[in-house]
């Protein structure tokens, strides 16, 4: 809008110097200083309608101001990565990585807010200065990778420290894993149950406790990638190594709604075949209709 406005205004004042240059061409020597005045009033009006950003450049923040947030972001984006990939194996970065994410975070927030007793900031230098906009790209890629994870789950609402759920799932993880360091410590036995040996039978409550939990937190939106690669692991260190099987409470109606669904077909050709077999009674004639028609037709070829 402002650059629509300054187009039509220099057009305008255009045509008044234009039309003043042409007065000056077609009047005598007695008027030109008259006109030379209407001029000059022409050009210091066109210079003060221009906007007044076209005529002092745009201000920008001291570099030496800004060095000491890009050394802040530089050192805090390698201690989150150190962090990120120190635990990426078992996956515990939600957990022990939130603090590094919210300090660069806050380093981001020093680098878009003023400067102090200046109203510029330093994003004009470090964030939009080149093409490649390194740190825009870093701070993008934190923010995928801790979005993709859903670490906010984990998380409190201000991102300060670890939930109550989280907690909660943890604790009962780590009873799990001592169920199974100290079971094993004993000797194993043999059973006539085959694959059912002393881990499963100790470590049952614990196991289903954990289990419960997952699924309540995954009904809930509640989990991360810290607590779903816990579960994934510990779901195969109790299925595969230690050979256990978790009993279904579902089996009875499983089968049952199975048996009748199979069953489904049989009902269904059954009563297509008593339904035919009702129609084809119906279109047998009775013996006396068809005496009767006999006789009508004999008297018919007799005529």
């Amino acid at each position: 809008m402002d650059v629509t406005r300054c187009l039509l205004q220099c057009l305008v004042l255009a045509g008044v110097c234009m039309g003043t240059e042409w007065l000056l061409e077609d009047t005598p020597m007695a008027a030109d200083a008259d006109l030379m005045a209407r001029a000059l009033w022409a050009e210091q009006l066109s210079l003060s309608l221009l906007p007044a950003y076209s005529l002092a450049p745009d201000p920008t923040p001291d570099p030496s101001q800004c060095t000491p947030l890009l050394h802040e972001f530089a050192n805090i984006s390698a201690t989150l990565s150190n962090c990120l990939v120190s635990m990426a194996r078992p996956v515990r970065l939600c957990q022990h990585c939130y603090k590094e994410y919210a300090q660069l975070k806050a380093t981001m927030s020093k680098i878009g807010n003023p400067i102090q007793n200046s109203t510029v900031s330093c994003s004009t230098i470090l964030l939009r200065s080149d093409r490649v906009q390194v740190i825009v790209t870093l701070n993008d890629f934190f923010d995928d990778l801790w979005s993709d994870s859903k670490c906010q789950n984990c998380l409190q609402n201000n991102s300060s420290g670890i939930s109550n759920n989280t907690s909660k799932f943890m604790d009962a993880f780590d009873s799990l894993i001592q169920c199974f360091n100290n079971t094993m410590r004993e000797p194993p036995i043999s059973t006539e149950q085959g694959n059912f040996s002393r881990v499963c039978q100790n470590c049952n409550d614990s196991y289903r406790h954990l289990n419960n939990l997952y699924n309540e937190f995954e009904h809930t939106n509640a989990l991360c990638i810290d607590l779903e690669d816990i579960m994934n692991s510990t779901r195969k260190l109790w299925s595969k190594t230690f050979n256990c099987t978790l009993p279904c409470t579902d089996t009875v109606p499983v089968i049952a709604v199975s048996a009748f669904i199979l069953f489904l077909p049989v009902v269904f050709y059954l009563s297509s075949f008593l339904h035919s077999e009702q129609k084809k009674r119906k279109l047998i004639l009775p013996k006396r209709f068809k005496s009767s028609a006999s006789v009508a037709n004999i008297q018919d070829k007799s005529n």
